[in-house]
């Protein structure tokens, strides 16, 4: 609730500067915002959580050390990462991308090698488990992928939604236009007001012996987010450029509603509320106990894995939108790009619905 509190209010603080003022104005005041939480949290600690989180005595020294190091290689990780963005190797590293995309079969080598590995590596930390351990870590690395198929489509939020919505949606009430970072605030404001209402379905459910099992509620989740995509698709079909109507001079082109991106928040939030508390959730009752920590940090490897390659799937927009880039389908404008996420999400929400028997015959406790 604090998380998505503070999620709730900084757009209208950074994203007004950012948009109205300045960008150099909206991050700088980010950079306030965390400054004035660490300082609340130093002030905060000694009043109010005393020894909470601190270590034995015995290990002060040690963790005092440990913290230090941290500190400074952070402040140097920092540094030779904005030394490298001045020095142009990050654009070379974007090169080296594109050259890959232009050489299909040397780019798949690589990801074959890369997965590969990680099968390799899956299969080494399964084998050092306990035999009983094994089926719930199996399941635990089922449900990460399908998580990070998850935040692949709903980080789309950030990107290629915002600039739809920042390009092509009617942001006016009134004599007022709607800052379109002000959208970022939606998801925030209704997990801050629907997180209540579905710990008490949870309960109740719970309570009457029909809760859904972790897997039916990944695959809610998957669902609810191809639901949402659908009032994209709608938007995008209502905004597609005509063009005998750009070749028109002072002509007026369609915008779609902005009650159609509160509609796509809404369903993402409902998707992410069955999925994501309760998946961290899993982790922690699940993970053979010498493994938690491990494991719940893998798990938000998975997280980063679908914001990168929800970037990369953003940066094709423009392509999809020119007819550069064919899909199966033809609805026009962005409204093809969004429809990819309706198919992926609700195709991978009725997979995990099927193997859900499977995946609880894996799991610690079945009725989780």
């Amino acid at each position: 609730m604090g998380i998505n509190l503070g999620a709730f209010l900084c757009a209208f603080i950074c994203g007004t500067l950012g948009e109205k003022v300045g960008w150099h104005w909206g991050f700088g005041s980010a950079a306030v915002g965390m400054i004035l939480g660490l300082l609340l949290y130093v002030w905060g600690k000694p009043r109010f959580m005393r020894e909470i989180g601190h270590p034995p005595e015995d290990r002060k020294v040690a963790a005092n050390a440990a913290s230090m190091f941290f500190l400074v290689f952070a402040l140097v990780a920092s540094g030779l990462f904005a030394a490298a963005y001045y020095a142009g190797l990050l654009s070379n590293l974007q090169n080296a991308v594109n050259d890959l995309a232009a050489k299909p079969a040397l780019g798949w080598t690589i990801v074959g090698v890369l997965i590969a590995g990680i099968v390799a590596w899956l299969a080494w930390f399964l084998s050092i488990n306990r035999p009983e351990d094994r089926g719930p870590v199996v399941s635990i690395f089922v449900f990460m992928f399908f998580n990070a198929f998850f935040w692949l489509a709903f980080e789309q939020a950030g990107s290629s939604i915002n600039v739809f919505t920042e390009q092509k949606t009617d942001r006016m009430l009134g004599s007022f236009e709607v800052p379109a970072t002000w959208f970022q605030s939606v998801n925030a404001g209704l997990i801050f007001m629907l997180a209540p209402l579905f710990a008490a379905i949870w309960t109740r459910l719970g309570k009457r012996n029909l809760n859904p099992t972790q897997p039916v509620k990944i695959a809610l989740g998957l669902f609810f987010l191809g639901l949402g995509f659908l009032f994209m698709v709608w938007a995008g079909v209502i905004a597609k450029d005509d063009p005998a109507l750009l070749a028109s001079p002072g002509a007026q082109v369609a915008k779609a509603g902005m009650w159609l991106i509160f509609m796509t928040y809404f369903w993402h939030t409902v998707g992410e509320l069955c999925l994501s508390p309760t998946g961290l959730s899993y982790v922690t009752k699940a993970a053979p106990v010498k493994f938690v920590s491990l494991l719940m940090g893998i798990w938000f490897v998975s997280s980063f894995v679908a914001n990168l390659g929800g970037g990369l799937v953003a940066a094709q927009v423009e392509k999809i939108e020119k007819g550069e880039l064919k899909l199966p389908w033809n609805f026009g404008g962005q409204a093809d790009f969004f429809f990819l996420f309706v198919a992926t999400s609700i195709g991978a929400s009725i997979v995990i619905f099927v193997l859900s028997p499977l995946l609880r015959k894996l799991m610690r406790n079945p009725n989780d």
